[in-house]
């Protein structure tokens, strides 16, 4: 049997982390259909899944590859997004952050100096803010 199986999947893209994702994503909208008794979150993860197996099964491996690259490309954004907003928020004592009003750079300043004035490092604005 097992031979049958390695025999039917050669040539085809099987397993990958944008798989393994969606198999988690489709697994939390069968539970949340469970739940709360919605028929859109069954039909939401049965699409899912048809996905998910329509990737594993396919022969063209260089566009689910492409489609796994793209993922963790959008992966990595979130992650440095969120890396970003955790720095912030575990340094939320000592620094008071701002943007800028004319191009939106993001700045941060020592806390408790009273009304400074800052001065944006890209486009050179100057604006008055309580640190």
């Amino acid at each position: 049997m097992k031979e049958k199986i390695r025999r039917f999947m050669a040539g085809r893209y099987g397993n990958d982390a944008l798989n393994q994702f969606l198999s988690v994503g489709s697994i939390a909208c069968f539970f949340i259909a469970l739940l709360s008794r919605l028929g859109l979150f069954y039909w939401l993860g049965l699409a899912i899944l048809l996905y998910m197996y329509f990737r594993m099964l396919s022969r063209n491996i260089p566009a689910r590859t492409a489609e796994n690259y793209k993922f963790y490309t959008m992966k990595g954004n979130v992650a440095s997004w969120w890396h970003g907003k955790r720095a912030q928020w575990d340094s939320r004592k000592v620094y008071r952050y701002f943007t800028c009003p004319k191009c939106h750079q993001k700045m941060r300043v020592p806390r408790g100096r009273g009304r400074i004035q800052i001065s944006c490092p890209r486009c050179g604005t100057q604006f008055i803010k309580k640190s």
